[in-house]
C-alpha cells in the first residue's frame, strides 16, 4: 500500500514538476512580451508627440525665414527690420523677443526688448561663438533663462553672397512646445517630458511651472547622452520608480519621455519567484490565475476591437451621409421650390392647395430630419441663440412619443424663469433625444421620464452667473460606480453590439461644453439617473424670438447669375428669382459661368458648392479675381458647415433645402450688403 501510494506521488510530483518549469517559463516568456509590448507603446508615443514638437518648431523655423527675408534687412535698415520683427512676433503668438547681430562686428543691432532707437550693444556670447565658425544652418538652443523667464533660443543664419552677414535669433516662450505637447500625454503615464538636449525640462504633465529649465533625472540625462530611442528604468523627481521609453529628433536634438508605472515589472517578478518557492501549490493557483488574467485579456482586446470597429463604422457613414446629403438636399431643394412656385400661383380658392401645402410641409420636414441626422456625424458650427426649452420641448413630443414608445410615460415641468437658454436649437434636441432613447434603454419594462427646468446662480471665479439646470430623469436600472464614472467615454456602452455606439453620452458632453455649460449624472443602481443639462440662462433682452421680416421685394431688374450642375435645381433657382423681378442668367457649370460672368456683369453670382469640375469655392476665387468686389451667394446641400465656411471665405452662405421666400429674404440681404 505504501509502495503504491509513493509511486502516486512520485507520479504526480513527475507531473506537477514539467507543469511547475513550463508554467514558469510561461510566465516568464509572459513578462518579457508585457515588457516589450510597454516598452514599444512608449516609445511610440514619444516618437508621435516628438513628430508634433518637430512640426511646431519647423512652423516658427519657416516664420522667421520669412522675417530674415525681410527687404529691411537687405537694405541694412535696423530700425524698419525692428518694426518688421515686432509685427512678427505679435503674428507669432510665441515668440518672446527677436535679435539681430552682427558677428563680424560683434555688436547686437536691436533687441525687441529695447526701443528701436536704443544704439547697437555688445553681441552675447551665444552669437560670438556662432560667429567663429562656418554657420550656414538653423541652430536650435535649449531651455535658458534670460530677463527673468524661461526661453528657446532658434539663431537663423542671414547670407549674402554666400557669406555669413547677420544673424536672426528668434527667442520662443517654452509654453508653446508645452501647449501642443501636453492634450496628448498619455493619460495613463506617471510622468511625460519633453527636454533639451542637456535634459532640460521643456514641457512635463506634472508641475510644469515648477520644473521647466531645470535638469530631469540622472537616468534621463544619461538617455538624453545616447541619444536615438530607447527604454530605461527611472526614478521621478517625486520618487516614482518608473520604466520609460524615449526618442530623440533628428531635428533639434530634444527627446520626449514617456514613463509608466514599474510596479506591473516587479510585481510580475515577485510572482515568478513565488511559484519556484511554492511548487506544487503555487503551480495549480498560479496556473488558475495566469488563465483567468489571459482570458481578461483577451476579453480586453475583443472590446478594444469592437470599439474600433465601431468607431471607423462611425467615420465612414459620417462620410457616406454627407455625399448623400447633397444630392438629397438638392432633391429637396427642387422639390420645395416646385411646391413653392406653384402654391404662390395657385388661386386662394383651389381644392388643390391643401394637397400642395401638404407636400411642402413633408418635404421642409424631411429637410429638418436629414439636418439632425447628419449633425451627430458632422462638424457643426454652433449658431447659439436664445431658446426656450419649453417650446422645443413641446415641438419633440411627437417624435418623443414615437422613439420611447408607449410604455414610457412623459412629463415636462419647466419654470416660467428658466425657459430661456443661450444654445444651438438643434444640438440642444439631438442631445434630448439621447438621453430620451437612454433612459428608455434603461427602463425594458417601461416607466416614467421627466425633464425639469430650474434657474439657479452658477459661481465661477468668485462669480455668479444665471445658470439654466435643465435635468433629465428616468425611474430606470440606474448606473454602477464602474458604468459612472466610464458614462461620457467616448464608444463606451454597456449595450449588446450593434444595439448602441457608445457617442450618445459622448455627444452630449461635448455639445454643453461647447455651449459654456457643462453636464453631470447622479445615478444609483435600482433607483434611476438624473442627467444634469447646465446651460447659459439667456438674457432677458435677447429671450423674445426674433420676428421675420416681410419678404422684401429688392428687384428692380437687377442681374443674377446662377450656377447649379443640377438641372432640376437650377430652374427652380431660377424661375423663383424671375418670378420675383430679377433678370436672371443660367450656368451649369464653373467654366460656362465664368466666360459669362465679365459679359453679363451680374448684381449677384449664386453658385452651388460641389459640383463635378469646378467646385464652388474655386469658381468663387476666379470670380473674385476677375470682379474683387462681386456679390457672392453660395447655395449648397452640403451641411458640414465649418468646412464650407473654411473652404469659401467672405461670402454668403444659403443651405439647401430653401423654399421660395427665404431665397428671396437672403439674395434681398446679401444685395444690401447685410448677409454675407
Amino acid at each position: 500500500m505504501r509502495r503504491i501510494r509513493r509511486q502516486t506521488i512520485s507520479l504526480a510530483a513527475a507531473v506537477m514538476l514539467p507543469l511547475l518549469i513550463l508554467t514558469g517559463l510561461q510566465l516568464y516568456d509572459g513578462v518579457n512580451t508585457r515588457r516589450l509590448e510597454l516598452e514599444a507603446l512608449s516609445r511610440a508615443r514619444a516618437g508621435e508627440i516628438m513628430r508634433l514638437v518637430d512640426a511646431q518648431v519647423m512652423a516658427e523655423v519657416r516664420l522667421g525665414r520669412v522675417l530674415s527675408l525681410a527687404d529691411s534687412i537687405k537694405q541694412d535698415d535696423a530700425a524698419r527690420a525692428h518694426g518688421r520683427a515686432r509685427e512678427f512676433r505679435e503674428a507669432a503668438g510665441s515668440w518672446r523677443t527677436v535679435r539681430l547681430s552682427d558677428p563680424h562686428a560683434g555688436l547686437e543691432l536691436f533687441d525687441l526688448r529695447r526701443p528701436a532707437s536704443a544704439q547697437p550693444r555688445a553681441a552675447g556670447p551665444d552669437v560670438a561663438a556662432l560667429g567663429r565658425k562656418p554657420f550656414t544652418a538653423m541652430v536650435v538652443e535649449g531651455v535658458v533663462r534670460d530677463a527673468g523667464a524661461h526661453g528657446i533660443a532658434l539663431h537663423m543664419p542671414i547670407l549674402r553672397d554666400g557669406q555669413l552677414r547677420y544673424i536672426l535669433t528668434v527667442e520662443l516662450d517654452p509654453r508653446a512646445f508645452h501647449n501642443i505637447a501636453a492634450p496628448r500625454y498619455p493619460a495613463e503615464t506617471v510622468v511625460a517630458a519633453v527636454v533639451d538636449r542637456s535634459g532640460r525640462f521643456i514641457s512635463r504633465s506634472l508641475r510644469y511651472e515648477a520644473t521647466v529649465g531645470h535638469p530631469g533625472s540622472a537616468q534621463l540625462r544619461e538617455a538624453v547622452l545616447r541619444g536615438g530611442e530607447g527604454f530605461y528604468r527611472n526614478v521621478t523627481l517625486e520618487g516614482v520608480p518608473t520604466y520609460t521609453g524615449y526618442v530623440t529628433s533628428p531635428l533639434t536634438g530634444w527627446s520626449t519621455h514617456v514613463a509608466v508605472s514599474s510596479s506591473p515589472f516587479e510585481a510580475a517578478r515577485y510572482w515568478s519567484m513565488a511559484i519556484w518557492v511554492v511548487v506544487v501549490l503555487g503551480c495549480l493557483a498560479l496556473s488558475g490565475l495566469m488563465i483567468g488574467l489571459t482570458l481578461r485579456d483577451m476579453d480586453q482586446v475583443r472590446r478594444e476591437d469592437e470599439g474600433l470597429r465601431q468607431a471607423q463604422k462611425m467615420e465612414a457613414l459620417g462620410h457616406l451621409t454627407g455625399g448623400i446629403a447633397h444630392d438629397f438636399n438638392n432633391l429637396l431643394t427642387a422639390i420645395i421650390g416646385s411646391l413653392d412656385l406653384v402654391l404662390r400661383r395657385a388661386p386662394a380658392e383651389d381644392p388643390n392647395r391643401r394637397y400642395l401645402e401638404g407636400a411642402l410641409d413633408a418635404a421642409q420636414r424631411g429637410a429638418k430630419l436629414t439636418s439632425r441626422l447628419l449633425a451627430f456625424s458632422r462638424t457643426q458650427k454652433l449658431g447659439v441663440e436664445p431658446v426656450d426649452i419649453a417650446a422645443t420641448l413641446d415641438g419633440m413630443s411627437e417624435l418623443l412619443d414615437q422613439s420611447l414608445g408607449p410604455g414610457v410615460a412623459i412629463r415636462v415641468q419647466v419654470a416660467p424663469e428658466a425657459r430661456w437658454v443661450s444654445t444651438d436649437r438643434n444640438q440642444l434636441e439631438l442631445a434630448l433625444l439621447n438621453l430620451a432613447v437612454n433612459a428608455r434603454d434603461a427602463m425594458p419594462e417601461g416607466g416614467r421620464l421627466t425633464f425639469t427646468g430650474a434657474l439657479v446662480d452658477h459661481r465661477r471665479a468668485g462669480k455668479a452667473t444665471p445658470r439654466v439646470v435643465l435635468a433629465v430623469s428616468d425611474t430606470g436600472q440606474g448606473m454602477t460606480s464602474e458604468v459612472l464614472h466610464q458614462a461620457f467615454d467616448p464608444f463606451f456602452t454597456t449595450k449588446a453590439v450593434s444595439k448602441g455606439t457608445g457617442l450618445g453620452l459622448a455627444q452630449v458632453y461635448a455639445f454643453a461644453r461647447q455651449c459654456g455649460g457643462e453636464v453631470k449624472i447622479h445615478s444609483e443602481v435600482g433607483k434611476g439617473t438624473r442627467v444634469e443639462l447646465i446651460l447659459p440662462a439667456a438674457s432677458e433682452v435677447a429671450s423674445a424670438p426674433a420676428i421675420a421680416a416681410p419678404e422684401p421685394v429688392l428687384a428692380d431688374g437687377r442681374r443674377i447669375l446662377v450656377l447649379d450642375d443640377d438641372e432640376s435645381v437650377r430652374q427652380v433657382l431660377v424661375e423663383n428669382l424671375r418670378a420675383r423681378g430679377y433678370v436672371v442668367f443660367q450656368a451649369a457649370n464653373g467654366e460656362d459661368a465664368l466666360n459669362a460672368l465679365a459679359d453679363i456683369d451680374p448684381d449677384l453670382f449664386v453658385l452651388d458648392f460641389l459640383m463635378p469640375g469646378l467646385n464652388g469655392a474655386e469658381v468663387a476665387r476666379r470670380a473674385r479675381q476677375m470682379r474683387p468686389h462681386q456679390k457672392l451667394l453660395v447655395v449648397s446641400g452640403h451641411l458640414d458647415s465649418v468646412a464650407l465656411e473654411g473652404a469659401i471665405e467672405g461670402v454668403a452662405i444659403l443651405q439647401k433645402p430653401f423654399d421660395g421666400p427665404t431665397l428671396a429674404l437672403r439674395v434681398a440681404e446679401v444685395l444690401k450688403g447685410t448677409g454675407a
